[in-house]
Parts: structure tokens; C-alpha cells; sequence
């Protein structure tokens, strides 16, 4: 709820004007009983716009005329679930909110932009779940300027080339319906674009995965993968028996050459053993020397050392006298293992030939991959026929959806605007009532329109009332939090209706928001003398402020007005 409102441009007497209070229910930003123009009325309205982010302000005489204001920076408070929030605004930083610690907005906290801040009045006044953006909700309730007052067979366009269908849209998505109907036309425009395609597909043969149409083609087809499968398994079989008996025949030699070659193996080793003696011998570690005794005698003391080195000379002397002999027994082992080494090795090889000759030959596999080949295509084709069909049987179900649950819907909301019309209708007119509009969603090509019907008085009197009654009826069914009027909405309405048009106004205090605070309506009103003594009552009572000329404008001067010196000769 806006509760609190200051510019350092709002003057009066030449002196800044104080805080603007505002309240629940109605606040009137009343004129002179002359109904002057160009006091700052609509432009007041502007800027509350302007503080729910709307961007009109932006565009208006006050900021844009030279001789006029310019920008300027308007502060504001806003009371929501239990909370003040204190905010500034500024013309031409217009895509930043200032957001403030105090309620004197001298404590800057932070800057948000124009989109956080709409993102923050989103969750706050519990209007996130709805699926629309902030300006889309809120926007087309705004009626200040001339141009959205004229539209009035057409309550929801935000603007005269807006389409009826982002109306609906959005008066959908505040009575929280939107995301459901949404949901069923999307989902059949996906499922029938997929269905058309797969169809167009299979009736041109484009595809050998996707080409059956019919339910006996894919009768035909299953039969048909029935029959390869059948194939595949008996050449798997086959193959199978093949590979067992080759990888047993396989077997049998490799167990023979293996025996073959064991007794080679073993004498290898024997050979290896006797050629480790000889290069041992040869390269003297097979002495014994005098160190080796003198380490011996210590453990044995009572050897005979006499004949233990008599024993060892004629070793050394013998491997001398032998060392030709050994050389030659040298290359006698080496020839042998070599030798062995390369039968051995021959055996190995032939062996290992045998364990990778157990494959299928080029044929079988050939054979084999064009069957399963052909057990893929004909398990997609069926696959794709099966999910077309579940398609084709979701598509049926969300046709009657669409034309049952939605129709169904939309006349229950219908209804419910319908009645609530006729309550504020029957309000208005108290003595003697009179018809009321006639609001009506209906289903359109490319999503939901609506129609607006002034049910047998097209005067403009009639349709500026009409227009009124459906903005309230939506302020009472929907969590919308406000509605902004001006005062020329009402001009050609009559005098008694405007008078109970006000007590209607101020009940709205009645309503609540989704941020758990008052719903508002700012409206404009002037020459209240004219309307009599009980809208002079409801007027005192709700207004926020009074507005006159020059010195008593917004402002505290007007632009439009000749000073002395500029009126033509």
C-alpha cells in the first residue's frame, strides 16, 4: 500500500509542500470547485504510475515542457506485509529505484534497478505465481491519460494497438487461470505439430525408420522382426557351434605343442645351470682365497690346514691348466641355448595362432549384421508407429480438454465478473437498477480473447460508467492492488451515479492485497459542490490533497498561462 508521497518540486505559496498520507480505500486528489485544468490532478495520478513503475510520467508536460518543471525526484513510502519500505525515484535515472533506511529518505541503502524493484513489488504483493510481469498486471488499470480513457469497448487493451488477447492474457493470469490453459493449448500445438510430422514422414517415405501408417503394416512389420530375430538366434547358434568345436580342436593342439615343448624348457635350464658353473669358474669366483681360510680356521680351529691349502693350490693350478677347455665348453652351452631359445619360441608363437584363430569368418559376420540391421529398423519403425499413436491419443484427449475444461472455465470467470458488475451496477443505481455490462473470455485461435458488450446503451455516459464498474469488479475479484481513475473518466456521467460512485470507492478499503494490506483507489475529482452534499462528505473524508491555480498547483505555478509581455500585439 502507497502510504506516503513528497517531491521537493511540489510547492504551495511558493513554500515545498509538505508529505502526501495516503490511506486504504480511496485517496482524492481533488481540484477546485471550478474544475480548472492544468493544476497538477492528472499529473499527481501520473506520478503514483510512476511509483508503481509505470513510465508515462516520463512523457508528460511536467518533465518534458522547458517552461515547466524538468526533472525532478520523487520520493515515496510503501507499507507491505507489516513492513514500511522507503523508495526514491528519479526522471532521468528513471531505470533505478533508491532504496532508503529511514522514512526521511536521508540514508541511502542501495539502488535497484528498474526491473529488481518490479521483481520486489512482484513477490511482495504475492503476485509472482501469476506467470505475468508487473507493468502487465497492473498497467491497463491505470486510466490517466485520455488516450486509455477513450478505449472503452475495450477495458484490457493497454494501448489502442495492444491485442485483445494479451487483454485476456493478462486478466487471466490475475485471476491465476492462465498457466492452465496455457499448458493445454501449448501442449496440443506441440503434440499435433509432432503427430503432422511423423505422419508426413511415413506417408513420403523419408525416412526407413519411420514409414509405417497403419495398423496392418505394423501387424506386418512385427511379423517380419519376429522371422529375423529367429534368423539372428539360429545363426548366433550355428556360429556358436562352429566356435565351440574350432576352439576345442584349437585346444587340443595347443596342449600338444605344449607337451612338446616342455622337455625343451626343461633342458634349457639344465644347460643355463651348467653354463652359470663354467663362466662362474672362469671368471675366478669359484677360489678360494686366503682370507676365505683365515675366516674358516676361526670357526674351525682343528682343521688341518696343511692339506685344505695343499687342496686349494692344485685347484688354481688345474683351472689354469683348463681354462682353454672351459672356454670351449663356454661355446658349446651358448650354442645350445640359443638354439633351444629359438624352438621354444617357434612353439609359443604356434600356440598363440591357435588362440586367435577361434573367430567367425568374414561371411558369418557380414550375414550377421545385416540382419540385425534390419531387426533395428523394423523395432524403430514399429517404436515410432507406436508413439505416434500415443501422440494421436493425447491429442484427442486435449482437444476435448480445450473445448470442455477451458470453455468451462472461462464461463466460470465470466460469470464471476459478471456478477460482480452487476452488484457495483446495481450500486450506482440504487433506486431504480439499470443494466450492467456484459464481459465475456472467449476461445480464439492463437489463445484467449475477450469481448466487452455495453448490453444496449452505447452512450458515452453509459460506456465511461461501464468502464468504472469493470475496473472495480476486478479490483474485487483478483488480488490487483490498485486502480488509478481520473476525473475525466466520469465527466459524462451523470451527477447521481458519480455520488454513490464514491461510496463504492471508499469501501474498497474493505479489500486486501496479496502483500496483506488494503487494496487503494486514486482517483482525480473536482467541482464536488456539484455533486451535492454527500460527495462532499466521502470527498472531505478521503481526500489527500487539494489542488487550485497558479500558487495552489502541484507545483505551486502552471505553465500554460501568458504572462505579461507575451500576449500578442
Amino acid at each position: 500500500m502507497l502510504t506516503r508521497l513528497w517531491s521537493p518540486a511540489f510547492k504551495k505559496d511558493g513554500k515545498p509542500r509538505p508529505v502526501i498520507d495516503l490511506h486504504a480505500g480511496l485517496n482524492i486528489v481533488e481540484g477546485a470547485d471550478e474544475a480548472q485544468n492544468s493544476i497538477g490532478k492528472s499529473t499527481l495520478l501520473q506520478i503514483i504510475d510512476f511509483v508503481y513503475a509505470g513510465g508515462d510520467f516520463l512523457k508528460s508536460d511536467a518533465v518534458l515542457l522547458p517552461q515547466a518543471v524538468g526533472h525532478h525526484t520523487i520520493y515515496f513510502s510503501l507499507h507491505l506485509s507489516g513492513k514500511d519500505h522507503h523508495f526514491s525515484r528519479t526522471t532521468d535515472r528513471h531505470g533505478f529505484v533508491t532504496r532508503y533506511r529511514d522514512p526521511m529518505w536521508k540514508q541511502a541503502e542501495e539502488e535497484l534497478s528498474l526491473y529488481d524493484y518490479q521483481s520486489f513489488l512482484l513477490e511482495q504483493y504475492a503476485l509472482q505465481q501469476t506467470g505475468g510481469t508487473w507493468r502487465e498486471l497492473v498497467g491497463r488499470f491505470s486510466r490517466y491519460d485520455e488516450r486509455d480513457i477513450a478505449l472503452l469497448d475495450r477495458p484490457l487493451a493497454a494501448a489502442a494497438g495492444a491485442s485483445d488477447t494479451d487483454g485476456a492474457k493478462a486478466l487471466l493470469e490475475l485471476f491465476g487461470a492462465y498457466d492452465e490453459i496455457e499448458h493445454l493449448q501449448s501442449r496440443y500445438d506441440q503434440v499435433n505439430k509432432e503427430v503432422s510430422t511423423l505422419n508426413a514422414m511415413a506417408k513420403g517415405k523419408y525416412s526407413s525408420y519411420i514409414k509405417l501408417t497403419t495398423k496392418k503394416e505394423r501387424d506386418t512389420a512385427q511379423r517380419e522382426l519376429l522371422e529375423a530375430r529367429i534368423e539372428a538366434k539360429q545363426l548366433r547358434t550355428h556360429a556358436d557351434l562352429d566356435l565351440f568345436q574350432t576352439e576345442q580342436k584349437a585346444r587340443q593342439e595347443q596342449a600338444l605343442k605344449r607337451a612338446r615343448m616342455r622337455p625343451l624348457v626343461q633342458e634349457l635350464d639344465a644347460i643355463n645351470s651348467r653354463l652359470a658353473i663354467v663362466e662362474a669358474t672362469l671368471s675366478g669366483q669359484t677360489r678360494i682365497t686366503t682370507r676365505d681360510l683365515e675366516e674358516f680356521y676361526e670357526f674351525f680351529p682343528n682343521s688341518n690346514r696343511e692339506s685344505l691349502e695343499t687342496i686349494e693350490y692344485y685347484h688354481h693350478q688345474l683351472t689354469g691348466i683348463l681354462e682353454e677347455q672351459l672356454h670351449e665348453q663356454q661355446r658349446h652351452y651358448l650354442a645350445q641355448v640359443t638354439k633351444l631359445k629359438l624352438a621354444i619360441d617357434n612353439f609359443k608363437a604356434q600356440i598363440l595362432a591357435l588362440g586367435e584363430s577361434v573367430s567367425l569368418d568374414d561371411e558369418t559376420y557380414d550375414q550377421s549384421a545385416r540382419i540385425q540391421a534390419r531387426i533395428d529398423r523394423l523395432d524403430e519403425q514399429i517404436r515410432t508407429f507406436d508413439h505416434n499413436e500415443e501422440l494421436k491419443a493425447e491429442r484427442k484427449k486435449l482437444k476435448h480438454d480445450i473445448a470442455e475444461v477451458i470453455p468451462r472455465l472461462l464461463g466460470e470467470l465470466t460469470d464471476t465478473i459478471n456478477a460482480q458488475m452487476k452488484t457495483i451496477n446495481d450500486a450506482l443505481y440504487p433506486n431504480k437498477h439499470r443494466k450492467s455490462p456484459l464481459f465475456s473470455f472467449k476461445a480464439a485461435t492463437k489463445g484467449v480473447s475477450y469481448s466487452f458488450d455495453h448490453n444496449g446503451d452505447r452512450g458515452s455516459g453509459a460506456k465511461a460508467k461501464n468502464l468504472i464498474v469493470f475496473d472495480l469488479a476486478v479490483l474485487t475479484t483478483t488480488p490487483l492492488p490498485f486502480v488509478i481513475h481520473d476525473s475525466a473518466i466520469i465527466k459524462p456521467v451523470a451527477f447521481a451515479p458519480v455520488r454513490e460512485l464514491l461510496n463504492v470507492y471508499a469501501h474498497t478499503s474493505a479489500l486486501t492485497s496479496g502483500a496483506h494490506e488494503p487494496k487503494q483507489v486514486f482517483f482525480s475529482f473536482d467541482a464536488t459542490k456539484a455533486y451535492g452534499t454527500g460527495a462532499e462528505h466521502t470527498v472531505a473524508e478521503n481526500q489527500i490533497i487539494h489542488l487550485g491555480e497558479d500558487a495552489e498547483a502541484l507545483y505551486g505555478f502552471t505553465w500554460n498561462t501568458e504572462e505579461e509581455g507575451e500576449q500578442t500585439k
